[in-house]
């Protein structure tokens, strides 16, 4: 019996002064009867913390919060509105509802500030909620509609670093990632926008048209002015080539007609023929050339039919 009471009196010791953490988890020390606090936390682990005090646990990973229409979203989509479209400065700005989502985490040495300052992660988590979306809402007014559009990138950056100022600042802890998940304007709006789209679509398609056919008429033109142009070459060519070839017959008929007289003065000579006597020659080889013979001499035979004209006295030459 003695020995089942010193059991119970030790096991009973053991769970009062003994407190586990989880090992994703600080923890900060609390004297239940006193309230105070310490200011030496701790993480995971089975920890000695004697009796009549504990742990008030506070997250050590990295921790979401998320506004929009998601089964995991801590708040609904933000609804604020963007800054004065400059080209219509009197509308004040379109209504829109911002789908977006930041990650913050604990500084473990400035735990024991958010428990005097809010009790609990509870009660620090929910005022993270309100500072956080205070903060979009705000920055989302310094942009116009169009920046959500072209500069996204650019406002969650911006946004990231006016939530993490805002919770360091008012709630101890650091803001790490923040995304913008969607963005939603008013259906009359986006429909504006997308008609704006489309019709500048179609104009840049337009003009994209009217280059290719630009082109298209420039290469036609450079075609015509190639053919006019391979057309005076070949004209001027031929022209040429009938040029060369009258100066090529001319010239060739001068040659022929050169040698014929060489030839004949070289004949001339050589039978020592006067004028007269070539000429009587020539005629001779033409009358050859259709009937074959001639006698040549003889009295009375220019006068028979198709009889050669006699040759002149003292000169008996002939041929066959």
């Amino acid at each position: 019996f003695v020995g089942g009471c010193c059991v119970a009196v030790v096991v009973l010791l053991f769970s009062v002064c003994v407190q586990t953490l989880h090992p994703n988890e600080f923890g900060l020390m609390r004297n239940y009867l006193t309230g105070s606090i310490g200011y030496e936390v701790s993480r995971g682990g089975i920890h000695l913390t004697g009796p009549f005090k504990g742990y008030v646990p506070f997250p050590a990973a990295t921790l979401t919060l998320q506004w929009s229409r998601g089964v995991v979203a801590d708040r609904p989509p933000i609804v604020t509105r963007t800054g004065a479209d400059p080209q219509d400065p009197d509308s004040g700005g379109q209504p829109i509802q911002i789908s977006c989502a930041v990650q913050y985490k604990f500084v473990r040495e400035a735990i024991p500030d958010v428990y005097l300052s809010f009790g609990s992660f509870e009660a620090a988590e929910m005022r993270y909620v309100l500072l956080a979306g205070n903060m979009i809402s705000n920055t989302a007014q310094d942009y116009v509609p169009v920046d959500f559009w072209v500069r996204r990138d650019d406002i969650a950056e911006r946004m990231l670093e006016k939530i993490n100022k805002t919770l360091w600042r008012q709630g101890s802890v650091v803001a790490t990632h923040f995304e913008i998940l969607r963005v939603d304007f008013a259906e009359k709006y986006e429909d504006t926008i997308t008609q704006i789209q489309v019709a500048e679509q179609s104009k840049v398609v337009n003009e994209y048209e009217q280059a290719v056919q630009s082109v298209v008429q420039g290469i036609e033109v450079l075609r015509s002015e190639n053919n006019a142009l391979i057309a005076n070459i070949s004209a001027g060519a031929e022209a040429k080539g009938k040029e060369i070839r009258a100066r090529a017959n001319r010239d060739a008929f001068a040659l022929k007609q050169g040698m014929k007289a060489t030839k004949y003065a070289q004949l001339q000579k050589r039978l020592d023929f006067n004028q007269k006597d070539l000429e009587e020659y020539f005629k001779i080889q033409v009358l050859q050339s259709r009937q074959g013979k001639t006698v040549v001499g003889l009295p009375g035979l220019a006068n028979a039919p198709g009889g050669a004209p006699a040759a002149a006295p003292g000169h008996p030459h002939g041929g066959s």
